[in-house]
């Protein structure tokens, strides 16, 4: 059994105060990125509705199949405790084995996370469960400079791309588009790719990398949880 998600907000299975469905599939309700989209911008990856650093975006990823693996086998889903991935950011980086603080937080912590040895002292389990390839903002209508500025809140993790669901993009939007490396793509009529994304870029902040990707893990576990989808869950270990 997977545990659900871990500090990962109210998007859980079964969450009796959770009325609408955050995570959602390309093309459903508001998303924007259905298959002919993905297989043209994103081929061979994933996507899911997803809530990163506090805005609902589309986030496209791959798996790190060997990470998947290992946690289906030890029943562990998503670890979304931001101050706790920082500290298991800097254990992988070499912090000292005799850490009282460390030993506190991850003591009650499920098995797979952190071991620890009487010789070496805590030794790192977990590491990210997948890659971000991008990060969309859907923009039902036309696009605005506000999906531009929520997309390059991403730029140090992944390429950001704001989809509009409307063919007249504002010389504004073009504008800061291209000043903050964030892709375009007109959804209507058909899709035209207007500008192209730039690679991630920018300083990063320790763990944050990391809390993204358990965050979108997390999302698409419970997606899988809530359509039944265990079976493609555990395929993907394949």
């Amino acid at each position: 059994m997977i545990f659900p998600p871990r500090g990962c907000g109210d998007s859980w299975p079964g969450n009796p105060w959770r009325e609408s469905n955050p995570v959602r599939r390309a093309g459903e309700a508001g998303g924007l990125l259905d298959g002919e989209m993905m297989a043209s911008l994103f081929p061979d990856r994933r996507v899911v509705r997803v809530e990163l650093d506090g805005r609902l975006v589309d986030a496209v990823f791959h798996l790190a199949a060997e990470e998947h693996a290992r946690r289906v086998r030890v029943g562990l889903g998503a670890m979304c405790y931001p101050r706790l991935l920082r500290r298991l950011a800097d254990l992988s980086n070499g912090m000292a084995p005799l850490d009282p603080g460390l030993l506190a937080e991850t003591s009650l912590l499920p098995d797979g996370v952190v071991e620890w040895s009487g010789l070496r002292g805590p030794v790192l389990l977990l590491e990210p469960p997948l890659v971000l390839d991008a990060v969309v903002v859907p923009a039902v209508g036309r696009a605005q400079t506000r999906h531009v500025r929520v997309a390059d809140r991403f730029a140090p993790y992944a390429p950001r791309w704001v989809i509009s669901g409307d063919q007249r993009v504002d010389a504004a939007v073009l504008v800061a588009a291209s000043v903050g490396g964030v892709g375009l793509v007109a959804r209507w009529p058909e899709p035209e790719v207007i500008a192209s994304a730039a690679p991630a870029t920018g300083r990063t902040l320790p763990g944050q990398a990391w809390l993204l990707a358990e965050q979108a893990y997390g999302a698409w576990l419970a997606a899988g949880a809530r359509s039944g989808g265990r079976a493609d869950i555990e395929a993907a270990t394949v």
